[in-house]
């Protein structure tokens, strides 16, 4: 464990200055969405200084002039099963992948005060992410472009846009990128082992190859958020939109609702493609998370923050009775052909609820990460929720915890 420089210090210092403010602003909200028996308190918010550093020991500006150690781009995040850790995926990076930015998780001790409901955070490690071969990753679009035009058979991919993040049962790292798209298991230093397989109408093509892609994800719209069931034995990733084959292109977009998604199983082997069928096709997913063996919480929302934020929820998804659509090669970018049942879908949390007093001027653009954290105090389960600031110094990184009863039921 790296010790406390005097620029991580500060970072605590600033942190927990910020809770101070926001926990005297958190509402304590209840909601029954989902049953009589389904309860979600919002119990504390914190906002985090956009300019703070990471302690990745990484020195000196990047390209677009941002500190190579900045603290931000929070993609997803995980509890680590111990205590108040908590893991923190950074994305690839300020400037949408202009620069060498070094991909990285990190550590941090985030807990609650039970009687203030203060909350606070500490940075404790950061670790570099590196290729199966040793090799630094990177987030730059530059580096995944040069992988995807090579001819060179022996040419490995050494950049990724990191999005998922979830733990295995055996303590490794389950992770999603958007550029392959790639789905990876890799030790607790950062360095990945072994890939899993992804079915190949997934897999981007080389913008160099067509002006508009035919098939596979959209750029910068891969494999958003992954979960892992509590046994170990389920994995479904979903991708940000649905695939190009999938929906209609509208000036640079793909643009549809049916989500075509890849469940693996016990041996980490392809069981089947199933559907999520979002509510507009505007929308994004930005993270799913294992209640269960069968039900799932998927964050789906818009691209817009403040006033213009209109879509932002957490549903509970069923995947029982959802159909493989694996062997059909490319689906309605609005409504599903006859036959085709999609995962059933129910609204658990509309984070812009007024109730809530995350909505309005307040909205955040991109709520991004999901995780279940430890019990409450009072036995209740807690879901914490994090917020990507895009590495910009100017926008604050949120944390938010709500506690869950009845769900389990």
């Amino acid at each position: 464990m790296k010790r406390c420089s005097k620029a991580a210090c500060v970072w605590v210092v600033l942190v927990t200055l910020c809770c101070r403010v926001d926990a005297a602003e958190a509402k304590n909200v209840t909601t029954t969405d989902v049953s009589s028996k389904v309860t979600v308190e919002l119990i504390a918010t914190l906002s985090v200084d956009g300019s703070l550093h990471d302690l990745s020991g990484e020195q000196g500006v990047l390209e677009d002039g941002s500190a190579a150690d900045q603290f931000g781009g929070l993609s997803a995040m995980e509890y680590s099963g111990q205590g108040n850790r908590f893991w923190l995926l950074a994305d690839r990076g300020a400037g949408d992948g202009e620069v060498t930015y070094r991909c990285r998780y990190h550590e941090v001790e985030l807990a609650i005060d039970p009687q203030s409901r203060e909350m606070t955070c500490e940075l404790v490690e950061t670790h570099m992410l590196s290729t199966p071969n040793g090799q630094p990753i990177v987030g730059s679009s530059v580096a995944d472009e040069a992988h995807l035009v090579s001819t060179d058979p022996n040419h490995q991919w050494t950049a990724l846009d990191p999005e998922g993040i979830r733990k295995m049962p055996n303590g490794k790292l389950l992770l999603s990128d958007e550029y392959g798209p790639h789905v990876m298991i890799a030790d607790r230093s950062g360095h990945v082992e072994k890939e899993l397989p992804v079915p190949e109408k997934f897999l981007r093509h080389a913008r160099a190859e067509a002006a508009i892609p035919y098939r596979g994800i959209a750029y910068n719209r891969g494999l958003e958020g992954i979960a892992i069931t509590p046994s170990g034995n389920r994995i479904l990733t979903m991708p940000q939109s649905p695939l190009v084959q999938d929906s209609v292109a509208y000036k640079g977009m793909s643009l549809g609702v049916n989500c075509r998604c890849i469940l693996y199983g016990a041996d980490h082997e392809f069981v089947s493609e199933i559907v999520y069928v979002m509510d507009s096709k505007r929308n994004g997913l930005s993270e799913v998370l294992a209640i269960d063996e069968n039900r799932f919480l998927v964050l789906e929302r818009d691209g817009k923050a403040g006033v213009e934020a209109k879509e932002k929820k957490i549903y509970i998804a069923d995947i029982r009775g959802a159909t493989d659509v694996s062997e059909i090669e490319s689906l309605p970018e609005m409504k599903l052909p006859g036959g085709v049942t999609p995962m059933k879908k129910t609204l658990l949390i509309d984070l812009l609820d007024p109730r809530y007093g995350l909505g309005g001027e307040r909205a955040k653009e991109k709520a991004e990460g999901l995780c279940w954290g430890p019990k409450l105090p009072d036995g209740r389960r807690s879901l914490w929720l994090c917020y990507d600031n895009d590495f910009k110094s100017f926008n604050e990184t949120e944390f938010d915890c709500f506690a869950i009863t009845g769900l389990d039921d």
